[in-house]
This record gives structure tokens, sequence and C-alpha cells, in this order.
């Protein structure tokens, strides 16, 4: 089975704080540069929460406890179809030592859902951003 019909599942951050959300731009390939939520292929026998802690470690040394999938969406790329896992997630490191982190990286940025570039997004993190229930995320987040 060639890669354009071989399924590969991808955890997606969505790391909420103050009403900003995380955002990552790709590096390399066909999306080089497009904003995306923050994650990565999911590894053999791996579930999407523990790939979204593990990949956000790897990726931008942030430490998040994963919570629930908010959305799962399949979506066909010219080379590949990949299945993206939205999983809620919460920061466990001190958020000044996160923006700290998060500010040296022009990789990386804050937004609150209503001002997301989304003309620059990757297609899948484009329609997800349209489909995730924002006002009730940001309630949740705000309660605790």
């Amino acid at each position: 089975m060639t890669d354009k019909h071989r399924i590969i599942d991808v955890a997606a951050a969505v790391i909420v704080h103050q009403k900003q959300v995380l955002l990552a731009r790709r590096e390399g390939g066909n999306l080089h540069n497009l904003w995306e939520f923050p994650g990565g292929k999911l590894e053999e026998n791996e579930t999407a929460a523990a790939a979204a802690e593990r990949e956000l470690v790897e990726e931008l040394d942030i430490r998040i406890e994963a919570g629930p999938t908010l959305l799962v969406l399949d979506h066909h790329y010219p080379d590949k179809l990949v299945r993206l896992h939205f999983v809620a997630c919460r920061l466990t490191d001190d958020f000044s030592t996160c923006l700290r982190k998060t500010r040296k990286n022009p990789m990386v940025d804050w937004f609150i859902p209503e001002n997301f570039p989304l003309a620059d997004f990757c297609p899948a993190d484009r329609i997800a951003a349209g489909k995730l229930p924002w006002k009730k995320i940001i309630n949740h987040e705000e309660k605790k």
C-alpha cells in the first residue's frame, strides 16, 4: 500500500491559555511555513494523547497534559491521507516559562481563535479550526 492510500495518524495539540491557542509553523515539504496545531505522527500502538505529550516535548520543549480528543478529521493531501486527532491539552509547565520558550521560537505563536491566520493554515488545520467548538473550549479553560 502506498503512502497515498495508507492512513497516517497524527496528534494535534489544542493548547489554550488565557483565551489564546498555541500554533506552530510547519518546516519543510509542500506545507512549509503554514500554520498548524502543534503535534506529530503517532508511533505504533501510541494513543493520540500520548503522541501529543511526546511531540510537544520533542518539538517545542513544552510539557502538557493531554485530555480528550475533540475532533478526528481525515484529510486527503495530494501525496497522503492523514487522520488528525485534535486533542485538548493543558500546559503543565509554568506559563511564564512556556511563554519565554515560545517567544524565542519564530515558528510558534499564540492567537485568539478570531485572529487565526486562516489564509496561512495547513488545509486540514483550517477545516478543524472551523469545526472545533472554541466557545466551549475557551470556557472550559477559564473554569480551571
